[in-house]
């Protein structure tokens, strides 16, 4: 009874790796040809090059030596590096236009026009928030294997064999 625990667990973790694997496949939808990835491996090593194509089980990334084709059950997690600038801009023009209406509201004091400073400080905030923003390089992970299921069985024989403990984990 024991042989068969053990082999139909094994069967049923093989059966579970050997299927698709839906993250893996909605990855597809976040990347394109080109993005620049960092892919870390199962075995620990990792892998930087440029997408070349995602099928169902494989990712082929252009890298330094050459193409890559890695098998979906050797990658741990995928990285995407970017340079957007898109939010930077659009938090540097709130920052900009705040900080330009309260200026334009001392220069409305003193007797100047106000619409100057909103301007100029809104189209100040747009390009410092736009630079920042293409200068920062945070990798946002696009993918990650769950963890394979383990199970275990183990038969220990206690002291002077009077005693069997079975264990059994998930």
């Amino acid at each position: 009874m024991a042989v068969a625990i053990v082999l139909t667990s094994g069967s049923l973790a093989a059966a579970q790796q050997a299927g698709s694997d839906p993250a893996f496949e909605r990855m597809r939808t976040k990347l394109k040809a080109g993005n620049r990835l960092t892919v870390d491996l199962m075995n620990g090593s990792t892998v930087e090059g440029r997408l070349v194509d995602v099928g169902a089980d494989t990712l082929s990334i252009s890298t330094a030596t050459g193409e890559r084709r890695l098998p979906r059950l050797e990658v741990a997690t995928v990285r995407r590096h970017g340079h957007g600038i898109l939010l930077g801009s659009v938090i540097g023009a709130g920052v900009g236009l705040t900080c330009g209406v309260f200026v334009g509201m001392i220069f409305s004091n003193e007797g100047a026009d106000a619409d100057p400073a909103i301007f100029g400080m809104t189209l100040l905030g747009l390009g410092v928030g736009a630079g920042i923003d293409a200068a920062l390089n945070i990798p946002k992970t696009v993918y990650r294997q769950s963890s394979p299921p383990r199970t275990t069985f183990k038969v220990e024989a206690g002291p002077h064999r009077k005693a069997v403990r079975v264990a059994v984990s998930f």
